[in-house]
């Protein structure tokens, strides 16, 4: 079950940012562009934990023109909750984003150890770039809104973290 679900707007000019993240209040630094992810799905398999997350959609920063591009990043994030701890992370992934089309690219996987307890969570980190695509102007946070459990291709049913 989602314990909270923060939206966040931001308005710049004439065009409206819109954050949506499930979980824990997002930390957004800047005014980021228009971002939402979606569900985990988390499969069990011997000894470890296989999960995986669509990329978020993101689109530009307001103020972008169309037919403009603006560099993206984002990496997924494992959060340990029962034990506190970083329990993985993936590669930062990549793209350009205009005002009306969302960046494209590849959805993450990553494998974390099966322990008991197991609460993990999934957190992608956006990061919007200046134009010489390497200094973030802005970032978000976005936490997964479900995670779907497997164990091997049997569904256990939709929970409130990956167990």
């Amino acid at each position: 079950m989602i314990t909270e679900l923060t939206t966040a707007l931001a308005l710049a000019g004439t065009a409206t940012a819109v954050v949506f993240t499930a979980g824990p209040a997002a930390a957004t630094e800047g005014e980021p562009g228009a971002a939402v992810t979606g569900q985990a799905t988390c499969t069990h398999s011997d000894d470890k934990i296989v999960i995986e997350i669509d990329a978020p959609v993101i689109f530009a920063q307001a103020g972008y023109q169309p037919g403009q591009r603006q560099q993206i990043r984002y990496r997924t994030v494992i959060v340990d909750s029962a034990q506190g701890v970083l329990a993985g992370a993936g590669e930062w992934e990549s793209g350009r984003a205009g005002d009306t089309e969302p960046a494209e690219m590849d959805d993450t996987e990553v494998d974390v150890l099966r322990n008991d307890p197991n609460a993990y969570s999934v957190v992608q980190e956006v990061e919007w770039l200046a134009p010489d695509g390497e200094n973030p102007v802005a970032s978000t946070e976005l936490y997964a809104t479900g995670y779907l459990i497997k164990d091997g291709r049997t569904e256990l049913g939709v929970f409130d973290s990956c167990q």
